[in-house]
């Protein structure tokens, strides 16, 4: 993150979000398949002697799957977040059909129109806006199948432990002293790090 001058937020009581895409859980990097919860969802502060340290790791995709590339939302293609980091999230509600405690995007954010639907951004073109990529649960999908739980947004495949991501979050300095507090989070492409 420094590396890029992202912002590391280190105060005492601060939570940075970041994805790793393409690692697993142990911090390994993995072949990246479609349609696979094989990204790492990553929730790190500060300690006491200014270390960082892990608050919480969890199974995640930052990629729609064959549901949603095969049938997206928007007729450009389904929307892959591009690498980076944004200042874009609230917490919310998330969903119809399972409404439940999410962030909710309020901030601009890039995506890669997968238009030609091979599932991978090179090529694709960039566009800006409010897509509604949120970061939510995956509604306990199998590992091998993100099936409809991302048209885009950044999931956690499980309920527990998106409750375990949501909590942490919210004990985050910030957020205590107003709820309308704006998340920041980061994605980054695991297999460079």
């Amino acid at each position: 993150m420094e590396s890029k001058n992202y912002t590391v937020f280190t105060k005492a009581g601060e939570k940075n979000i970041v994805y790793l895409e393409g690692v697993n859980k142990n911090g390994t990097v993995n072949a990246d398949e479609p349609n696979h919860f094989n990204d790492l969802r990553l929730v790190f502060g500060f300690n006491s002697l200014d270390e960082p340290e892990i608050l919480g790791a969890w199974e995640a995709t930052t990629e729609p799957g064959y549901y949603y590339t095969d049938n997206p939302m928007n007729p450009n293609g389904a929307a892959r977040i591009a690498f980076g980091q944004y200042k874009a999230w609230q917490v919310g509600i998330h969903g119809n059909s399972e409404p439940h405690e999410a962030l909710i995007q309020v901030g601009l954010v890039n995506v890669h129109r997968d238009y030609n639907r091979d599932m991978i951004r090179t090529g694709d073109a960039i566009d800006k806006g409010f897509f509604g990529i949120n970061q939510h649960h995956g509604y306990d999908h199998p590992v091998n199948d993100i099936y409809t739980a991302s048209a885009g947004c950044l999931v956690g495949r499980t309920r527990r432990e998106h409750e375990n991501f949501m909590r942490i979050i919210k004990q985050d300095v910030r957020y205590l002293k107003s709820r309308e507090f704006i998340f920041t989070t980061t994605i980054l492409d695991g297999g460079k790090i």
